[in-house]
């Protein structure tokens, strides 16, 4: 398992919670929990291109990059908005 930490915006698809828990062994089998947990997530966090433009993803606060890339059991996956603006 691993602690998912959701943006504010993104809360009220899982029931209001700031954390959750979910299981994968990659961010893409990690998302897919979570749309399986709380299907009201589905379509907010990837599209068929991939993790929505909108969305950053960290793993133990480092930036991921991909949807295969490994998460180790444990770890602290954080689906924050993404910043623009220059």
């Amino acid at each position: 398992m691993v602690t998912v930490l959701l943006t504010a915006a993104l809360r009220p698809y899982a029931g209001g919670a700031a954390t959750v828990e979910a299981s994968g062994a990659t961010l893409r089998e990690i998302i897919t929990d979570l749309e399986q947990r709380y299907p009201a997530l589905a379509g907010h966090l990837v599209d068929d291109a991939g993790v929505r433009s909108e969305i950053f993803l960290a793993i133990n606060s480092e930036e991921a990059f991909g949807l295969d890339q490994a998460v180790p059991e444990g770890a602290e996956v954080h689906i924050l908005a993404a910043m623009a603006g220059g």
